[in-house]
Order: structure tokens, then C-alpha cells, then sequence
């Protein structure tokens, strides 16, 4: 009777599936197909106009999803698209692409609109390439909020408010890493304290007032900080990829020359540096001998991006853990290989395991089964 309640158990939990964390989830495309909805209002705020008067913009994001997914509480990761701050948009080519990937992989992603700066092209000057990233920063910050107030409201999306990741293609990389690297008011510069005052600080006021902001890392593609010196540590964690011939977004320490722009910033090379110095958690990935974004017109150079940012994202969407209980051969994850061992105890072919004695009777039999059953299921 009792072999017969294992192996029903044992075939309950190969049909019902294991552990989210299984390593195949978040590192294969195991969907097949990805559910987009398109242009849903997130927020809205002034930008000026070819005129220079403030004019409303709504902002608008797409998300994505992988269809069929059961999973309750999913990682959320946002790509912003690039474009020099003055072109581009949410549907350029590699953001669907990084986002469809994503999604099939078991993320929720979401490409947003964010605010552009066509003045950079008459009046290119550091001031208002610093306008033109802190309005990015404040339309992300609101898409940010607003996934946590449906989280709250609706759980619409299913996203785990404490996996929350932004990424982005060159200005939108540039967006992405100084929301979360110029976090303090003492780290705006000067010439811009005026105009971030008068635009709701480093929150900003596009939208979703009262929810929080925060993010857990960055994907860093091809964008750069304003200041290494913003990175402190315990800073959160950033994955770069980045061409080491970049005329466009220096590799290292360098000048955005874009339309006369002669801004200073720190590209992938110095944030690295500057992170993993700091004993924080960081990976780059160079293209020798390339140029800016290689990955948009290379299918293989895609693929190298999303295979880097993919591992590295792995390890903070599921971390491993030390002595988990019911990890009976210890590869940092429960799942029916654990209840096959836990079975071979029960019948005298493996040795007692004391991560196998889930309730903490000091024995191994079919009710700690059952228990580590349960816990694979969510139950």
C-alpha cells in the first residue's frame, strides 16, 4: 500500500509540474508564442514641441507575455528603446525582438514610450542632453509605478513586484542606468537641480503618484552614466554589453559627439570597473572591434546579447540557496529528482538525509513525501 501512494504521488507531480525556478524557466524559450497588448495608457506629461511650448503627451506601453503561462508572480523587465533622445520608439525592431525573447522565456517584459528631446538637434549641449535623460527617467519611474498600482489594484499581469528589472538600447540603456545610479539629490548636477525641481524631483510627475519606483537591476545595452562616482556600493546589479569601437556611446570613458553634443559620460568599460571594485555584482560582455548596437543588424550578435543578459539574469531571478530544505542532491533546486531520492531512502537504497525529514519527526517516510510534493506545487 505504501510503494502504491509513492509512485501515485511520483506520477501527481510529473503531471502537475515542478518548482518555478527549474532551470529551464527564465534560460529556454519554452513558450512558443507571446500574448502582446499594445498601447495601454500608463501616464502623460508636458514636452515641448518644435516650438518650444509645452504640450501634453500621453505615454503609452506594450506588454508582453507567454502565452499559456500559469505562473502567479512572474519577473518583470522593461526595454527602452534607443534613438539618440530625438527618433525611436517602443516598436523599433530589436525592442520587440528583446521583449518577444524574454517573454518566451517566462518573463513579462514591457516596451514603453518615453518622452523625446527634438532640441537636442538645435541647441546640442550638456544641459539639454541632461533634460532629455531625466525626462526618460521620469516616464520609466511612472511605467514603474503604474505595473505596481495594477499589482496592487488588479494583478492584471501577474508580475512580482520585488523582480523588477530595466533595460534598455543605447538611450534607453542611458535612461535606464542613471535612474538607478543618480538616486540622490546631492548627485544632480547643479545646472539641472532648477529644471528637476520644477518637474517633481528625481520621481518626476508622469503618473502613478504614491507608488514606489524602485528596480533590482539593469540591462545595460550600449548605454552609459553621467558620473561613476553616483555608483556606491551595494548599488544594485547591472549586466552590460557594449562594441569596444563605439563612436556613439563611449566604451569607456569618453564624449557623446552626436549632433556637436560634447557630453562626458562613463560607458560599460568604467561602470563595470567601478562595480565590481565596489565588491558589487556586475558582467560585461565587449563586441571587439565593433561599433554601436552590433546586435541590431547581426542575428548572431543577438543572440550573444540575449544569451549573456539571460545568464546573468538567471542568478537574480532565482537565486540559490544554501541547505534547502527538501534539496536532497543539492543542485539549488526541489523537484522531482528530490522525491526519487527521498523515495530510495524510504526503501533502504540511499542513506538518511536530514534535508529530507521536512516534518521534523526525525524520520524519512511517505508523509514528508507528500510534504516535499506539496512544496514543489506551491500548495
Amino acid at each position: 500500500m505504501k510503494n502504491k501512494l509513492i509512485l501515485i504521488i511520483l506520477n501527481t507531480a510529473l503531471l502537475t509540474g515542478q518548482s518555478e525556478c527549474d532551470g529551464i524557466r527564465y534560460t529556454d524559450e519554452i513558450f512558443s508564442q507571446v500574448n502582446v497588448t499594445s498601447n495601454i495608457l500608463y501616464g502623460g506629461n508636458y514636452n515641448p514641441n518644435v516650438w518650444g511650448q509645452n504640450q501634453w503627451q500621453d505615454l503609452y506601453l506594450d506588454i508582453y507575455e507567454p502565452a499559456g503561462d500559469e505562473v502567479e508572480n512572474r519577473p518583470l523587465v522593461f526595454f527602452l528603446f534607443g534613438g539618440s533622445f530625438v527618433a525611436g520608439s517602443k516598436t523599433n525592431a530589436d525592442i520587440v525582438e528583446l521583449c518577444t525573447r524574454y517573454a518566451k522565456m517566462g518573463y513579462v517584459a514591457s516596451a514603453i514610450d518615453y518622452r523625446l528631446t527634438g532640441d537636442l538637434i538645435w541647441f546640442p549641449n550638456e544641459v539639454t542632453g541632461y533634460k532629455a535623460v531625466a525626462k526618460g527617467i521620469h516616464d520609466l519611474k511612472a511605467a514603474i509605478r503604474w505595473f505596481r498600482m495594477d499589482a496592487e489594484m488588479n494583478n492584471n499581469y501577474r508580475v512580482d513586484v520585488d523582480r523588477i528589472y530595466a533595460g534598455g538600447v543605447s538611450a534607453g540603456g542611458i535612461v535606464a542606468v542613471n535612474a538607478a545610479y543618480m538616486d540622490q539629490d546631492s548627485e544632480i548636477p547643479d545646472f539641472l537641480v532648477d529644471f528637476m525641481e520644477e518637474n517633481g524631483g528625481l520621481e518626476g510627475t508622469s503618473g502613478n503618484e504614491g507608488y514606489s519606483s524602485e528596480f533590482h537591476a539593469i540591462i545595460n545595452l550600449c548605454g552609459a552614466v553621467g558620473d561613476y562616482n553616483w555608483i556606491v556600493e551595494g548599488d544594485i546589479p547591472v549586466v552590460s554589453v557594449h562594441g569596444d569601437q563605439d563612436t556613439i556611446v563611449p566604451y569607456g570613458d569618453g564624449l557623446i559627439t552626436l549632433f556637436g553634443l560634447n557630453m562626458q559620460v562613463y560607458g560599460s568599460y568604467v561602470i563595470n570597473e567601478t562595480m565590481l571594485a565596489l565588491g558589487n555584482i556586475s558582467a560585461l560582455y565587449t563586441f571587439v572591434g565593433e561599433d554601436h548596437v552590433p546586435f541590431i543588424d547581426s542575428n548572431a550578435a543577438m543572440d550573444i546579447t540575449v544569451e549573456f543578459t539571460r545568464d546573468f539574469m538567471y542568478d537574480l531571478v532565482c537565486p540559490a540557496e544554501d541547505n534547502i530544505l527538501g534539496d536532497l542532491n543539492e543542485d539549488s533546486l526541489v523537484n522531482i529528482q528530490d522525491i526519487i531520492i527521498m523515495v530510495n531512502i524510504i526503501i533502504g537504497t540511499d542513506e538518511f538525509n536530514p534535508n529530507g525529514d521536512l516534518n521534523g519527526d526525525g524520520i524519512i517516510n511517505v508523509l514528508d513525501v507528500i510534504q516535499l510534493v506539496n512544496l514543489i506545487l506551491g500548495v
